[in-house]
């Protein structure tokens, strides 16, 4: 599992920075959302798979340490975007998740947001934001 940090930067804009997990078996697609959203000032991590991400999870859960949004690949191999959701509902249901999908699927649903590939960075940020507002409201 790599850690991302957030890098000293005059493009952070938020009061509270969130921290993201991002997660997709394609390395360069993660590897360049997660430059993309820590230059936005998010933490972020990042699995290849979702059982990397899924075990991820729970040792952060049993260190009461906190992942607001997880967003995660639609199909992947093993455990995919839909599966893990499930998973992540039933140990955090106040964990966002965001699928995206190279398919047209509803843009929204009362469990997930589905977000269609490719996806540019503020689009992405505005689904993070819109519902972490949603949350606080």
């Amino acid at each position: 599992m790599k850690e991302k940090r957030i890098k000293g930067t005059s493009k952070i804009r938020r009061e509270n920075l969130k921290t993201l997990l991002l997660v997709d078996d394609n390395d360069f697609f993660r590897r360049s959302l997660s430059i993309g959203l820590e230059d936005e000032g998010y933490t972020v991590y990042e699995a290849g798979s979702g059982m990397e991400a899924l075990e991820f999870l729970q040792s952060k859960h049993k260190k009461k340490l906190i992942v607001d949004t997880v967003i995660v690949d639609a199909r992947m191999p093993g455990l995919d975007g839909f599966l893990l959701y499930d998973q992540i509902h039933s140990m955090d249901p106040s964990v966002k998740v965001i699928i995206l999908s190279a398919h047209s699927y509803p843009e929204q649903t009362d469990k997930y947001t589905m977000l269609t590939k490719p996806v540019s960075i503020p689009e992405l940020v505005d689904s993070i934001e819109n519902y972490l507002f949603l949350q606080q409201g």
